[in-house]
């Protein structure tokens, strides 16, 4: 992951709990490799979310 400054970090980790919450639900409680793949494939579409949205809504002063 690229380095993020404190305020982004928290927004991703948000957002990946989001996601992570929606693909728990649907694995149960047993625990499995489902599971761990869960919580690293909710940590990337986060990040992948984030960056659509900067790309989208650039900010003036932050270089690409």
């Amino acid at each position: 992951m690229l380095a993020m400054e404190e305020g982004r970090k928290r927004i991703v980790y948000l957002a990946a709990a989001m996601f992570l919450c929606r693909r728990l639900a649907s694995l149960g409680e047993r625990p499995s490799p489902a599971r761990e793949v869960a919580f690293r494939d909710s940590i990337d579409l986060a990040v992948d979310l984030l960056r659509r949205v900067d790309a989208r809504f650039p900010t003036p002063n932050k270089p690409r």
